[in-house]
Parts: structure tokens; sequence; C-alpha cells
């Protein structure tokens, strides 16, 4: 496999004009995709078109900002089910993307309900044995409290934007970080200082389309073919070859969510 987007919501409106042809031809690039869920109903969505397509993976879970005051009264059913989804679906790779998000009032008015429902699916992920994939947004401080009470899991904080110290804490703690196509942004100078400091060895590569496209693409829909830009700019930051970024975030993608390659 050439590269792999690790981040990306395929099954978002926003690609029901041209799914299919979009993931021919990501087929024919071998850029394999991890597709990620964000609410309940987007489960089992994610998890047949990962069924339907060789390099398509999915990752089954609940987006902190889809969580409200009558969430925990229902969480343990929705658990049961993504726990049979999980056992019964090889390609379900990971929990997520799950985490905590302050960004809005609203959701940060949710701030004590976020973390009870991250613990339940860290707990979750811990009996499948299963990798997640984080959100976390103005709240890398109460993630890493609540990680220390779960020193055996393993994953990924996804659309990384702190600082080189909290990725080193995040990395500590066994954790990967993944970048996207903000670090192409002219005014990100912080995030590509975060790149030069984390080890290819310690990163992944993300695209979260239909979201945060390039620089060059700004007002349009990303996709998962613009990892290579992602990988373009890393490669430059840290003076090293396009192609070793990718041979090395492929590596790292395939050993974090046990990708089993044809």
């Amino acid at each position: 496999m050439r590269a792999i987007d690790t981040h990306a919501h395929l099954d978002f409106p926003q690609f029901d004009a041209d799914r299919a042809e979009l993931i021919a031809k990501l087929a024919e690039e071998k850029i394999g995709v991890i597709n990620i869920a964000t609410d309940f109903e987007s489960n089992q969505k994610i998890i047949d078109l990962a069924n339907n397509n060789d390099l398509v993976w999915a990752v089954i879970g609940l987006h902190p900002t889809e969580i409200d005051s009558d969430t925990l009264s229902n969480i343990a059913t929705q658990l049961e089910r993504l726990k049979t989804l999980a056992k019964s679906n090889p390609k379900v790779v990971a929990i997520g993307e799950i985490g905590l998000d302050y960004y809005r009032e609203e959701s940060k008015a949710q701030a004590e309900t976020q973390k009870a429902v991250l613990r339940q699916f860290l707990t979750l992920a811990i009996e499948l044995s299963l990798p997640v994939v984080f959100h976390c947004r103005d709240a890398y401080g109460d993630l890493m409290t609540i990680l220390a009470d779960y020193p055996s899991t393993k994953g990924v904080i996804h659309c990384f934007t702190g600082t080189a110290d909290e990725a080193k804490k995040f990395l500590d703690l066994g954790l990967l970080v993944s970048f996207t196509a903000t670090i192409t942004y002219p005014q990100n100078d912080s995030q590509r200082q975060t790149v030069s400091e984390v080890p290819l060895e310690k990163m992944l590569l993300e695209t979260d389309c239909p979201f945060l496209v390039p620089q060059e693409r700004r007002g349009q829909r990303n996709d998962p073919m613009t990892i290579l830009k992602v990988a373009e700019t890393i490669s430059q930051v840290k003076r090293v070859d396009q192609s070793e970024v990718l041979k090395q975030t492929t590596v790292n993608a395939v050993s974090l969510f046990g990708l089993e390659l044809a």
C-alpha cells in the first residue's frame, strides 16, 4: 500500500455523488482509508462501506459533540450494540472517534458527561483489544488526566494541533499523533514546529475529509487523495524524502490498526 488516510468520513453526504468512483480511484492509487463514525446511526453505514471495499476499514464510536444530557441513559445499550458489531466484523479496527470537545459552549456544558462516556468507551476498547481514535479539542489536559487511569490504551490523537511538549506527553503515554493538511496553512508555523519534533515512527497521516483541505484548495471538498500533500509537507519540514514519510506512516498505521492486507 502506498499510503493510508487514517481519518476520513467517506460516508458523509458530500461524497454521495461520486463515492464509488472516488474509492475506485483510491484503490488504483493504492491509498487505504480508515473511515470514522461520528454518531451511533453512522456505525453500521461505515461498516457496510468497509465490507464492500478492500482498502477501507471502519472505526466505530461516538463523536463527543454528539453527546448530550440523555446520552448516559442509553449508553449501556449502545455499547453492547457496538461490541456485537466489532466482534462480528473483522474490518472494525478501532473505537472512535471518541474523546473531549470544549470548543463550543454547548459542548463544554456537557464536559462531565463527555468524560463519563469517554471512560466507558475506553473500557470497551480494552475489552475488545482495539486501539482508540481520539478527538480532542481544547481539552488536552483533561484527556491526559483520564488516560492516566487507562495505561494499556493504544491509539492516536487525531488532527493534532498542540505543541511539541503536548505531543511528547501523549507519545509518552504510548499514543501516536496524526497530522492533517492544516500544516500547509501559512499561519501554522507552530504546527510545523511540532511536526519537526515528532519522530516519523510516532505519527500518522490523515485528511479528516471532507474537511481541512490543503492551502491551495481552500473552499473545496477534501478527499483522501490529498494525503499525499500532507506527506509532502511533512517531508519538507523534516527534510526527508516523501517516499520515506509515506512508507513509515503506512507501517505505523498497519501496526496500530492491525490491518490485514491482501
